[in-house]
């Protein structure tokens, strides 16, 4: 099968163009051929990573709501066009910081899933655009309401950490606690509608989309026009399957494929610390539920390895998959960047030795007895480099905001994190 394969790329591509950019290149991604994405803030990029960079975006849903109008925008395609000549672009940093710490980027994933969108490169036009504006893939963040307050997060993708900010002192816009994702919301919402019946894959963040209206509005059109072969994804911290008059398994039931990426850093007391909100017990029980009651569901977990939880996540992961929460490569790792004084690169040389040789054992005693590891390998590794790629000493400030919501929140990060407890003495 594997050579008929080649054989038909070989007479549909003689010049290998397909295979240099779909494999070969270090630079060209799927995305922006099938993938509109708009951040809570209203501005457009081709994929989440991207929006992450906000120097360039492809569109503005405040300035402008009309969707499409972003399919086609100047930046959408300079950015086409610079990948299709092998140019990097500031949009994608994100995905070369990956590339460079030896793991699989977004990048990779879209070229490998999404290569059956190829003829649409084909076709792009000289100046970069697409004449086709069916959009086989939207990932839309509504707003940034959430019932979590995550340590790692902000009032920029939380609803509930604008009171803390402002008990903290920092700098947000008093007007802004609810960001939606356009001003004019009736505008953006029909230009959203009109790119549903032909959407592919639809996919959900927020915030936290199962407590949006906007998602449950969504997917009673999505039933209503008849365009229930879409397939489904999700990022959502899972604390929930019902809301308001809603239970969402009777609407995923409905569809196709439900592709479900929960985001979790840990469990029991420290994960609950991490994710302010959570109550793990209740996470477990709503995994169980699905697997009970939904067979066209398909469950993964996305950890963002911080200074919380560097030392947990061996654990966390032989937990969910002993528990069969999750199958090894349905867990993926991804470093946090940001903000600085959490991310594991600051860690103190005592501690960075030690986790290097926690996960060391880790691959050795485990991942290397265990089938479909070799995803998980890839991303130990790649956290394990980005900690020691760096020596920043930026404890002073990881204290200060400790000790400061600790406060807040009557917790002690001491007690719960004790492995942890010299990055709080260094600046008493």
């Amino acid at each position: 099968m594997k050579l008929v394969r080649k054989i038909k790329h070989l007479l549909l591509d003689p010049s290998g163009k397909r295979k240099k950019l779909l494999e070969n290149s270090d630079v060209f991604c799927m995305a922006p051929w099938i993938q509109l994405h708009a951040q809570t803030n209203g501005k457009v990029a081709p994929c989440c990573m991207s929006s992450f960079n906000p120097e360039n975006p492809i569109g503005d849903l405040n300035q402008d709501p009309e969707l499409s109008n972003s399919w086609n925008s100047a930046n959408m395609k300079q950015l086409r066009l610079d990948m299709l000549n092998g140019r990097k672009n500031s949009l994608c940093h994100n995905c070369y910081k990956y590339q460079d710490l030896g793991r699989n980027s977004e990048r990779h994933h879209y070229n490998r899933d999404f290569q059956h969108y190829y003829s649409r490169v084909e076709r792009t036009n000289k100046d970069g655009s697409i004449n086709d504006l069916a959009i086989p893939i939207l990932d839309i963040r509504f707003s940034n309401k959430c019932n979590y307050k995550c340590r790692i997060c902000s009032s920029e993708y939380s609803t509930l950490w604008y009171d803390e900010e402002v008990k903290l002192g920092r700098q947000i816009n008093p007007a802004n606690k609810e960001i939606k994702v356009a001003q004019d919301e009736v505008k953006f919402w029909e230009s959203f509608k009109a790119l549903l019946p032909t959407v592919k894959r639809l996919h959900f963040a927020g915030g936290e989309p199962l407590f949006m209206d906007e998602h449950y509005a969504t997917l009673e059109y999505l039933i209503e026009i008849g365009n229930t072969d879409v397939n489904l994804t999700y990022n959502t911290n899972f604390s929930t399957l019902r809301y308001k008059r809603y239970n969402v398994i009777e609407q995923w039931k409905k569809f196709r494929q439900v592709d479900i990426w929960a985001s979790l850093d840990g469990m029991g007391e420290k994960g609950d610390y991490q994710r302010k909100g959570q109550r793990w017990n209740e996470v477990e029980e709503n995994i169980r539920t699905i697997q009970r009651e939904c067979s066209n569901i398909f469950f993964g977990v996305n950890v963002t390895v911080s200074i919380f939880n560097i030392f947990h996540v061996p654990d966390f992961f032989k937990h969910m998959v002993e528990q069969k929460f999750v199958s090894p490569d349905r867990m993926n790792l991804y470093p946090l960047f940001g903000p600085n004084h959490f991310c594991v690169d600051t860690l103190p040389k005592e501690l960075k030795e030690k986790a290097t040789v926690l996960y060391a054992d880790f691959e050795l005693n485990y991942l290397n007895k265990l089938s479909k590891s070799e995803n998980i390998k890839n991303h130990c590794k790649s956290v394990i480099t980005l900690m020691n790629s760096n020596e920043r000493n930026l404890a002073g400030e990881f204290n200060h905001t400790i000790k400061s919501v600790d406060t807040i929140r009557g917790e002690d990060f001491s007690q719960v994190f004790p492995e942890l407890t010299s990055m709080i003495k260094q600046n008493i």
